[in-house]
């Protein structure tokens, strides 16, 4: 499932608190989508999520298409809600790699160790498709490099070209940084500097994170 979905809230709440808000008509909203409000406009969509600094107002419970007819939203609204996300949902393509390493030069931030007890699961392999869908654990990794150190040997290598998805592990909790892409549906593990995601727990094993969302903007 796309997008992030409410998975509880830190203040003991078992249901999400959901508010209507006014939307305008002629925009178009998705399910599990981070959403502003404008005074004077209503709800409206993140104009910059690949520069995520903008604080979310909430979180849309529902979908709405353009000039439906709409004209009022569910949001999630809890400051202190938190939500999960299928890293599945991105893909990244290696500029290097090997039987024991994957390497991403692109991904941020650049701390070593950050990686550590992460997921990678290969979407393809040029030399080996029948790699394709296996989930290697993360050992280790460099920073500067973006070079991933696989906690087994793989039967054949990867290589520049070869895609994964990537899941954080117990290293990133805590880690308040990562844009999203432009539609602002998925986390860009290629774009750290936004002040408003925060990764609050991971799952490596299902490919999943738990993230909140600040209602004000913060520095890392």
């Amino acid at each position: 499932m796309k997008g992030f979905r409410w998975a509880g809230d830190l203040n003991g709440q078992k249901n999400p608190i959901v508010r209507k808000y006014y939307v305008p008509d002629a925009t178009a909203i998705e399910k599990g989508e981070p959403v502003q409000f404008t005074q004077g406009t209503g709800i409206v969509v993140h104009a910059g999520p690949t520069d995520f600094d903008n604080p979310i107002f909430g979180v849309s419970m529902q979908e709405k298409a353009a000039s439906d007819g709409t004209t009022e939203i569910e949001l999630s609204v809890s400051p202190t809600a938190l939500y999960k996300y299928d890293c599945r949902s991105q893909a990244y393509t290696l500029t290097d790699g090997s039987t024991t390493t994957a390497v991403d030069s692109s991904i941020v931030p650049q701390t070593d160790n950050f990686w550590i007890g992460g997921m990678i699961e290969i979407i393809s392999c040029a030399a080996d498709s029948s790699l394709n869908g296996r989930r290697v654990r993360i050992s280790d990794s460099t920073g500067s490099s973006g070079t991933l150190t696989l906690g087994e040997t793989l039967p054949a290598a990867l290589a520049a070209g070869d895609t994964i998805y990537l899941c954080p592990g117990y290293m990133a909790h805590g880690h308040l940084g990562y844009d999203l892409d432009s539609t602002a549906m998925k986390v860009n593990f290629d774009a750290d500097g936004g002040t408003v995601l925060e990764i609050f727990d991971t799952n490596p094993d299902t490919m999943e994170m738990i993230v909140m969302f600040h209602r004000s903007s913060v520095t890392s």
